[in-house]
């Protein structure tokens, strides 16, 4: 049985424990004893498959990776965060949150055991040396990798039991789940000659994502073939003359916005340079202008449903007619994170 079939089984959440403290046979004991009263242990299994155990109420949290601050912040949970990777810098106030780690690969540990928060959140460029650092400091970590639509549910339910905001974490299921089973009922019936071959870029010229990969979870569901699937490593990158024999009929471009620069500028400038490389002039996605860049927000976490929506119209225009991303877009925005001027977060 695979990770996956046993959080499936488990539902992640193997248990709450409730911890009655008892003191007997020393003065002052009662006082610590009714505190103790108020609290209660949450076992969770994450995506190392880590049985952790977290001590309730949380209260203070550092988050290491931009989906997983996202996501905090979408439960209401974002004044709990005390700590931040340099990435988390959406929504907006978590600007004004100390920078404790450039990302999950790079923390400051000396600062994160120094605020010592009831938990740290990570991604899966989290060792295992530094997690075991923060809890040796007696810190739970709970690490978070894949987060597609199918997969962040079982996340949200995690967050949402952590923060006791489980409400707002069945909105947030609830709204993720009607458009997955949207998406899942358009393209039930294709037939593989109606699935487009697409080449995904992520952060440099070629360099792509295999099999089980994000990008390669969100083609699939939206009926599109990843044509890196079959590569040997996870992470390939492709030479240029591979890619122009494979000819794939749409390019998509990851690209993420850690500098004062205007987003979308930078989707617009990175959609022309593929646009104007000689060596894939006779490409299908080139020659047919199906070539589109996307932001990190639409492609991990909550937003990753949009991100899924966004490909699915790019994919099949004509079985997702009906569907305006950008308006669901705008809902989630509104719904989750209080709405407000929306950047351009794909282009075209």
């Amino acid at each position: 049985m695979d990770l996956k079939e046993l959080r499936q089984m488990t539902g992640r959440v193997l248990g709450i424990l409730l911890i009655a403290l008892i003191f007997v046979g020393f003065p002052g004991a009662c006082e610590d004893a009714t505190e103790g009263l108020n609290e209660k242990i949450v076992t969770i299994l994450d995506d190392d498959g880590q049985s952790v155990n977290v001590t309730m109420p949380v209260e203070t949290i550092v988050s290491m990776g931009s989906y997983n601050s996202e996501l905090i912040y979408a439960l209401g949970g974002g004044d709990r965060i005390i700590g931040r990777c340099s990435y988390s810098n959406y929504p907006a106030p978590l600007m004004d949150v100390a920078v404790v780690a450039k990302s999950s690969h790079k923390p400051d540990l000396e600062a994160i055991v120094k605020i010592k928060p009831d938990l740290v959140v990570a991604d899966g460029m989290l060792t295992s040396d530094n997690r075991k650092e923060m809890e040796d400091a007696g810190i739970p970590v709970l690490v978070y990798s894949s987060l597609d639509p199918k997969t962040v549910v079982t996340v949200v339910e995690d967050l949402g039991i952590l923060l006791e905001k489980e409400d707002r974490a069945n909105e947030i299921i609830s709204f993720i789940n009607q458009y997955q089973s949207m998406i899942d009922e358009h393209v039930a019936g294709l037939e593989e000659t109606d699935k487009p071959l697409v080449f995904f870029e992520w952060s440099k010229p070629y360099y792509s994502m295999g099999k089980g990969t994000n990008f390669d979870n969100l083609s699939v569901a939206v009926g599109g073939i990843n044509i890196v699937a079959d590569q040997k490593v996870k992470y390939p990158t492709v030479d240029p003359e591979w890619l122009v024999e494979i000819d794939p009929d749409v390019i998509v471009r990851s690209v993420s916005a850690q500098t004062d620069e205007n987003l979308t500028e930078i989707m617009v400038r990175t959609r022309n340079e593929i646009l104007s490389r000689p060596e894939l002039a006779d490409v299908t996605a080139i020659k047919d202008g199906r070539v589109h860049t996307m932001a990190s927000f639409v492609t991990y976490g909550i937003g990753s449903i949009i991100g899924e929506l966004y490909l699915a119209k790019w994919f099949h225009p004509d079985l997702f007619k009906d569907i305006d991303p950008e308006a669901v877009h705008q809902e989630l925005l509104e719904k989750f994170f209080g709405g407000g001027p929306q950047e351009m977060w794909v282009y075209p």
